[in-house]
């Protein structure tokens, strides 16, 4: 990547402040601005770059992951065919260079600064706009988690209800909302069949013992169908079921554990999925129970025995996925590979 101009943007829902970077320049005094969070904002965006000198395609533009915010300004960004790249919202919060305040020009500033300390490291990656029907299945899957949500807040109110009243108005909400998740899951099905890769894989995860077609869509969109994540473990750290590691010097030694701010919505559905591939599969079967060590009434040891199968479904959709085949012709294979193993064995002996 040869950029010789770094642009930092901190997005926020109703404005934009951008900042370049100057070489020898203290942070907060880099070349600002504030626009609007939207068309013509980046219109004047792109008009101020050029007045400060800075020509757009030479140019390296960095903002933070922020959600639908930033959708408008990526999908502009993409149809001039400049480049940009998203940053961890971590970047701007733990970044030590410059000043200690926390406002928006601040990080606009922090983040031109990151662009051109990290330019050409694998810290910095071109971000890529996923297609368009990926788009409409996140934006889908955002909206049945928004149902699914409150459908459950509903079923909660329901079991406290003190009157019959109150119960029917809320059996009536919970009614609704699940005609709603209905109504999305038969959009997001539909976007599925009418993109041939994303397709694909879809059919391809379906044949996973336990793997249904939520966490099969669920997963394609998390994953922009498996090309935002390079490993399970990557992907199984982002829905909070593998453990981080935090350690420091030779006193700070925590317990490794799944992150609190992980995708809860995507490990709730996963857990079903697993339940489902306890019963219906007997490798899982026997795997949960040689977890459960001959505890099954102690709630710790469930949760992490199922925490294991889900990590295990996660390995087999992404092996799916990778060699584009089915789980049971990949089960066939890696059976057939043990048995001759095992009849080598025999004979050597």
């Amino acid at each position: 990547m040869n950029f010789i101009r770094f642009i930092g943007i901190d997005v926020s829902k109703k404005t934009l402040d951008a900042s370049i970077f100057l070489s020898g320049e203290v942070i907060n005094r880099f070349p600002h601005i504030q626009v609007r969070n939207d068309r013509q904002g980046f219109k004047d965006l792109l008009r101020w770059s050029k007045e400060q000198g800075v020509k757009p395609k030479d140019a390296l533009f960095g903002l933070e992951f922020t959600g639908y915010y930033s959708d408008g300004l990526e999908r502009f960004l993409t149809r001039k065919q400049i480049s940009y790249t998203m940053l961890p919202t971590t970047v701007v919060k733990h970044y030590q260079r410059g000043t200690r305040d926390k406002n928006d020009k601040t990080d606009s500033a922090k983040i031109a600064d990151y662009l051109f300390r990290f330019n050409d490291t694998e810290c910095i990656k071109l971000r890529q706009l996923p297609s368009k029907a990926m788009q409409e299945l996140k934006a889908l899957k955002s909206e049945r988690k928004f149902y699914v949500q409150q459908r459950v807040a509903c079923e909660n109110r329901q079991k406290v209800a003190k009157s019959k009243q109150e119960q029917k108005r809320l059996q009536k909400a919970i009614d609704l909302f699940s005609e709603q998740i209905g109504l999305t899951e038969q959009q997001m099905a539909e976007i599925v069949k009418s993109d041939e890769e994303i397709y694909l894989t879809y059919t391809r995860l379906l044949t996973i013992p336990g793997i249904g077609p939520v966490n099969a869509i669920n997963t394609i969109a998390n994953t922009q169908n498996f090309t935002a994540f390079e490993t399970a473990r990557q992907y199984a750290k982002y829905v909070g079921v593998a453990p981080s590691e935090h350690s420091s010097g030779t006193s700070v030694r925590w317990r490794r554990r799944p992150s609190p701010h992980a995708d809860l919505q995507a490990k709730a559905d996963l857990s079903m999925a697993a339940l489902r591939a306890v019963e219906f599969d007997f490798e899982m079967a026997q795997c949960y129970e040689r977890k459960l060590g001959g505890k099954p009434n102690d709630k710790d040891v469930q949760r992490k025995a199922l925490n294991a199968i889900k990590f295990k479904l996660i390995r087999q959709m992404f092996s799916v996925a990778k060699q584009h085949k089915n789980f049971t012709v990949m089960q066939q294979r890696q059976r057939q590979v043990q048995a001759d193993k095992h009849s080598t064995e025999e004979r050597v002996n």
